[in-house]
């Protein structure tokens, strides 16, 4: 696994467990990087991803709502609303990664942890995205 993609499902973590317990990202993200084998570059990967997606979470999640159709932020999975939360971040906030890359990390990423299905539910999400906001 590279570090980048191991970075996002770091990334995937902390939100994960904000989502779910409220657990204080500092103390997660610290947690995390303890008992990973980072690279320098892929922690600093890690916690700018972790901490530009937390400082606009709010528009991230009103990014998520205006594309989803017939459902509602709070009716999908914790994961997968993590999941799009990092990857709807990273489209459009960490403008280096091209926006490809980003969506293909998220789909392996959904298999891994969500299942096909999740997959083509946030492809369809995170395409939608980058047409409105970063096309």
């Amino acid at each position: 696994m590279t570090q980048r993609r191991c970075a996002r499902e770091c990334a995937l973590e902390v939100l994960y467990r904000l989502d779910i317990g409220g657990e204080p990202v500092a103390k997660t993200v610290k947690e995390i990087i303890d008992k990973t084998n980072f690279t320098p570059e892929g922690r600093d990967f890690f916690k700018q991803l972790v901490e530009s997606t937390n400082k606009h979470l709010l528009d991230i999640d009103n990014t998520i709502k205006m594309t989803l159709k017939h459902w509602s932020l709070e009716r999908l999975s914790s994961v997968d609303r993590a999941i799009l939360r990092v990857a709807t971040g990273e489209l459009l906030y960490a403008t280096e990664v091209p926006p490809k890359v980003v969506i293909n990390e998220a789909l392996e990423i959904a298999k891994k942890f969500s299942g096909s299905e999740s997959a083509h539910f946030i492809n369809g999400v995170l395409d939608s995205i980058y047409k409105k906001r970063c096309g």
